[in-house]
């Protein structure tokens, strides 16, 4: 069944077939919450935002995707939840583990710096203005094209490039100044 027919479905009421959107997106909006409010805030948020299109469901017209409509209002809710919350420690980022693996030395010596320079990439983004982080973070942590990042904010395509380019350009000139050289230099020498 196409997934426009489960919507269809859901909007009539069938709470099976919103089961299987919640079970389709559940990960990915945790996720996408996860970036923004940080993992012990995301669940809640999750659950609101289901909830919130479950309400807003029959309202839905088709006219852009099911994911994109459900992105927008997890974003929308998420960074109003983020302006409330109070938090003065840094968000970390969901890691999911690999495969099992006995790790040499050299390994647990590079991923302990590795983690480390995630860690302040982590604590930069979350000091990012709310219009540069959030393109960012549906760009690269959700893997959602421009056009589906402009949809889901409410701005141009070129706008939601313009922001993404400016966040990185932050990003970057913060590891030159941590680091010393670009990110490109240092991993390839």
């Amino acid at each position: 069944m196409k997934e426009e027919d489960i919507v269809r479905n859901a909007q009539r009421g069938d709470r099976h077939a919103y089961e299987i959107l919640v079970r389709t997106y559940w990960s990915k909006i945790y996720r996408l919450a996860a970036s923004i409010v940080g993992r012990d805030e995301a669940e809640d948020v999750a659950c609101e935002v289901f909830l919130q299109a479950w309400r807003a469901l029959p309202k839905f017209r088709l006219q852009s995707s099911f994911h994109t409509w459900l992105y927008r209002i997890t974003v929308n809710f998420a960074l109003r939840r983020k302006k409330k919350m109070d938090r003065e420690e840094p968000m970390e980022f969901v890691e999911f583990p690999e495969e099992d693996q006995e790790p040499s030395l050299r390994d647990i010596e590079a991923a302990a710096c590795e983690r480390e320079q995630r860690s302040l990439v982590a604590q930069w983004v979350q000091q990012l203005p709310d219009e540069l982080r959030t393109p960012l973070l549906l760009r690269f942590w959700n893997d959602l094209s421009y056009a589906e990042i402009a949809e889901i904010l409410g701005i141009k395509e070129t706008t939601a490039r313009m922001r993404t380019a400016s966040a990185l350009k932050r990003l970057a000139v913060k590891w030159v100044e941590v680091f010393g050289e670009p990110l490109e230099r240092r991993q390839s020498g």
